[in-house]
């Protein structure tokens, strides 16, 4: 240790650097898409999926299974859901863990579980897999964080789920944000402020091994040229002041496809990763109505001249959902 870092911790040199030892948990959803003391932001316009892909995330992470595509690392999850009637979250929540067990069941039986005791041990895995108990879910449709009384709500609520989930990292999802701030959030200066309290607490040294915040917003009025034809903007179609755009890690834009009849179809953009280890893909996605699962059509770089298919066997095989 340098003399200059005994005397101030927050003073490095190259030397105090290369022997510090980093937290054991640093990624969440690897390639760099979210990492501890990272923030996210998923976006996007009605009739999108928004909700569900945030149930899918919240679940994802938890069991630490495969997300879009990407490997994830098991995580406790906070998610406070401001939009939905609890009854209505509580069905989708029971329709997407149904569904989970469903397609692990499909993924994982084989021609060797004849024996009643080998097939009561993939049950009961597929049951722990599909109802993680380390997700938490708060429905609060009268909750501003950007006030002291609901600030102090949602502290207490993560100060909980540290206390009395796993020891791991923690991931706040804050579903949408314009249900749960009551300024405007077109004002940098009231933007400001709420985002200092996320990057504080994130910072808190005594929330060991770590938090992460994703936020789910909403795009705004789109912007058309002369022909009528809409301007995408990436990240700036976001909803309110560019302070939010700037202070997120990653942004996942969320929009539905016009042409799909079904209403199930939804294209994906990281239109930020500040953190990715390599460029990101463009995605599509078909959501499965009966499981409420996401099935992977395109995976697509950018300069890529076209979509190349995944191999497909059909938008119901369970096996192909994540």
């Amino acid at each position: 240790m340098s003399d200059i870092h005994s005397k101030s911790h927050h003073l490095y040199t190259i030397s105090d650097l290369i022997n510090w030892q980093p937290p054991h948990y640093t990624s969440i959803i690897h390639s760099g898409i979210l990492n501890v003391k990272n923030r996210m932001l998923i976006f996007g316009d009605e009739g999108s999926w928004k909700s569900i892909l945030v149930l899918h995330t919240a679940h994802s992470i938890a069991r630490g299974s495969r997300w879009l595509g990407f490997d994830t690392t098991a995580c406790n999850v906070l998610r406070l859901q401001a939009e939905l009637p609890m009854y209505i979250d509580r069905e989708r929540t029971v329709k997407y863990c149904n569904g989970s067990k469903s397609i692990y069941l499909a993924q994982n039986t084989s021609n060797e579980l004849d024996a009643q005791n080998i097939g009561n041990e993939l049950d009961k895995r597929a049951t722990t897999y599909s109802y993680p108990s380390n997700i938490i879910n708060r429905t609060e449709q009268f909750i501003h964080i950007d006030e002291s009384s609901g600030w102090e709500s949602l502290r207490q609520d993560i100060e909980n789920c540290i206390i009395h989930l796993p020891n791991a990292p923690l991931v706040v999802i804050l579903d949408p944000l314009f249900k749960i701030f009551n300024r405007n959030l077109n004002e940098e200066t009231d933007l400001k402020p709420l985002l200092d309290k996320i990057d504080l607490i994130m910072e808190d040294t005594k929330h060991t091994p770590g938090l992460s915040f994703i936020i789910v917003h909403h795009t705004r009025k789109s912007i058309t040229d002369e022909k009528g034809s809409v301007i995408a903007l990436g990240s700036q179609d976001a909803t309110g002041s560019r302070a939010l755009v700037r202070w997120c890690d990653t942004i996942l834009r969320v929009d539905p496809d016009s042409t799909d009849k079904t209403l199930t179809k939804v294209r994906m953009t990281f239109t930020k990763h500040r953190n990715a280890e390599d460029v990101l893909p463009r995605l599509t996605v078909r959501w499965d109505r009966t499981t409420l699962h996401p099935k992977i059509l395109f995976r697509v770089m950018p300069k890529q001249e076209s979509e190349d298919e995944l191999d497909s066997r059909g938008d119901s095989d369970l096996v192909q959902l994540e």
